[in-house]
């Protein structure tokens, strides 16, 4: 199991008892994180584990009936174990320590992209394409594609080398089935890491140029970690439309991962993650 991280961070211990709890089976008590606070070093009042229990309260909330845990009193308990849904663990895996990057090691990151765009496919139930690696053609070729696919107008503008993806890591659209433009158009950005506000907002008008959308895309962005309140309307004002990890995780068990061998993947990255 994973180190406690920053414990002056209501959210990210929230996070590591969220892991732990689906990670070891076995229910938080009140006592139980007050004690692990203090013998971790930190001089835990009430008050203070009573924020982190009402957070949980609050992510509950949020997940609704696929939470993977539930609060009885005082007491977090388990309703699912990591191993049958390891998407989650996955998510707060990075929503606690953030990337890490060792050379000849699967950073995941690839892993987080492929799983946003299983979950923007089903919120949308329509299709979706992530644009650069692991794809081998060229950023000009893909956009080719997705103009064709979604019956959009290329635009006068053609993507430089030195674009590479051009801040957009998944494009998703809702066809009305007609083959006509006209549609919802989603460009988003994947972002694993702790720090993921230092990446600039998508570049919209460079992308209108690639494509003459008939109807202009709405950009977005997809975290691993549940922002708080504050945090909310921050990310928002500057990535537009948020999919946090509540967010993906609805959207995943929706209709079901359909990529099992994806799963498969995730699942043998997190046993080695958090050993």
């Amino acid at each position: 199991m994973i180190e406690l991280p920053d414990l002056t961070s209501i959210e990210r211990v929230a996070d590591w008892i969220e892991l732990s709890v689906i990670y070891k089976n076995k229910t938080f008590s009140k006592a139980k994180i007050s004690s692990l606070l203090n013998n971790s070093g930190d001089d835990a009042d009430e008050d203070k584990v009573d924020s982190i229990i009402n957070e949980l309260v609050r992510r509950g909330d949020l997940y609704g009936d696929t939470s993977p845990f539930k609060i009885e009193g005082k007491c977090v308990t388990p309703r699912i174990t990591w191993d049958k849904r390891p998407e989650i663990a996955m998510c707060l895996i990075f929503s606690i320590r953030g990337v890490k990057k060792k050379k000849g090691k699967d950073d995941g990151t690839k892993l987080f992209e492929r799983l946003s765009n299983e979950a923007i496919k089903s919120y949308l139930n329509g299709p979706s394409e992530v644009i650069g690696f692991p794809d081998k053609k060229k950023l000009k070729e893909q956009i080719q594609s997705i103009s064709s696919k979604t019956c959009e107008k290329l635009g006068n503008r053609c993507p430089m080398p030195h674009d590479k993806d051009k801040g957009v890591d998944i494009i998703a659209w809702k066809p009305h089935g007609d083959k006509r433009p006209n549609q919802i158009i989603l460009l988003l950005q994947c972002a694993a890491g702790i720090n993921f506000e230092q990446k600039r907002s998508i570049p919209l008008l460079a992308w209108g140029d690639f494509i003459n959308w008939s109807v202009p895309p709405m950009q977005g962005i997809m975290i691993p970690s549940i922002p708080s309140n504050d945090e909310w309307i921050k990310i928002r004002d500057i990535y537009y439309l948020i999919f946090d990890r509540v967010r993906i995780y609805r959207a995943i068990y929706r209709n079901g991962l359909l990529d099992k061998k994806l799963r498969r993947e995730i699942l043998a990255w997190c046993k080695v993650n958090l050993n």
